[in-house]
């Protein structure tokens, strides 16, 4: 298993030092980050996260930052209430206009709720949004923007198959029926779509003790026939995130375990079929690290990473831990050597 650290020495022939920052301490448990960066503001950061109480109940938070990075707000309540606020997915949908949409219990079964903000800052009650199913059990959302302004929601039916839904209002109304992309039970589904050839990736897991995660490719939103293929062979995987370089490429970021916790992993395609070996991107024998959620960096083939990191062997404090600049990019192959220049 080559490790990110490896290749980076031998890419840019710099030293390996790793970087780890906690963006969100603390004793409890704050992870699953969502995190943009503002349009025309590359050096603003905006954070969602949750943060469990003691029964694992959670609410939504917010902590931003104005260098890059490097130095970030207090952290700020956003969505709480008595119920379960969780699974937080923050997209910027105007110049001024954000959306964030979590999973939530407030009408009795789970739906998928959004509160709407002009500053990125102070949000609005969050409300459920209508995906035209007459009983709850949306969970997990995950929401991507694309070029023309659609937003595009994954997420699951408990216990049941993976779902995306389209709106062309930022999120105020979506497509009905629901368009599903599974057959059998698919948890944590989450897209990225390349602009270029409007081909989207779909990543998910399977399984009840060592979860296998599994791809599928579409370029037309409402057509998922095409066979999934397992992005994982063996081990304990979780926690898979798409996204799309500047290349056109695409990186997923997991957690898979290793060194006895849950570390982060990544691997990179140019088809969405063909995938290059793994890097593991941390190493923290016997600690979890899980959740992993990024933004492209600055430097070609690289990521800014943030995750949670458990301070302890059996997840009792869970910190939002950021790495500013990980290669993904498997500089070795020839075809990356000719995509960087």
């Amino acid at each position: 298993m080559r490790t990110a650290c490896a290749v980076l020495v031998v890419a840019l022939g710099s030293p390996c030092a790793v970087a780890q920052q906690i963006v969100v301490g603390g004793t409890g448990i704050d992870y699953q980050a969502s995190v943009a960066v503002p349009w025309k503001a590359p050096d603003r950061r905006v954070l969602a996260f949750e943060r469990l109480d003691g029964s694992a109940t959670g609410d939504i938070w917010l902590t931003r930052s104005e260098d890059g990075g490097d130095t970030w707000d207090t952290p700020v309540s956003i969505v709480a209430s008595f119920v379960n606020e969780r699974h937080p997915a923050l997209v910027q949908t105007g110049e001024s206009a954000w959306s964030l949409f979590h999973l939530s219990n407030a009408s009795g079964g789970f739906r998928i709720h959004r509160a709407t903000s002009s500053d990125a800052a102070n949000f609005s009650a969050s409300a459920p949004v209508d995906l035209g199913w007459p009983t709850g059990g949306e969970i997990n959302p995950h929401v991507i923007r694309r070029d023309d302004g659609t937003l595009v929601l994954a997420y699951q039916r408990l216990g049941g198959a993976a779902y995306i839904a389209i709106s062309e209002d930022d999120g105020a109304t979506w497509n009905t029926p629901p368009i599903q992309v599974t057959t059998g039970s698919a948890a944590l589904p989450r897209i990225a779509c390349r602009e270029d050839d409007d081909t989207c990736l779909l990543v998910y897991q399977t399984g009840s003790q060592d979860l296998t995660l599994w791809v599928k490719t579409s370029a037309d939103l409402h057509d998922w026939s095409a066979p999934a293929r397992p992005l994982t062979s063996d081990g304990n995987n979780h926690d898979p995130l798409p996204l799309v370089l500047a290349d056109g490429s695409f990186v997923v970021l997991w957690s898979r375990m290793a060194s006895g916790g849950f570390q982060v992993f990544s691997t990179r395609s140019h088809d969405g079929v063909t995938w290059q070996p793994p890097m593991q991107h941390t190493e923290r024998p016997g600690l979890h690290n899980v959740q992993p959620h990024a933004v492209p960096a600055s430097l070609p083939g690289t990521v800014e990473l943030y995750w949670g990191a458990a301070q302890l062997p059996n997840y009792g404090d869970v910190d939002i831990a950021r790495e500013a600049m990980v290669l993904v990019a498997d500089w070795l192959f020839r075809h990356d050597f000719e995509t960087v220049e």
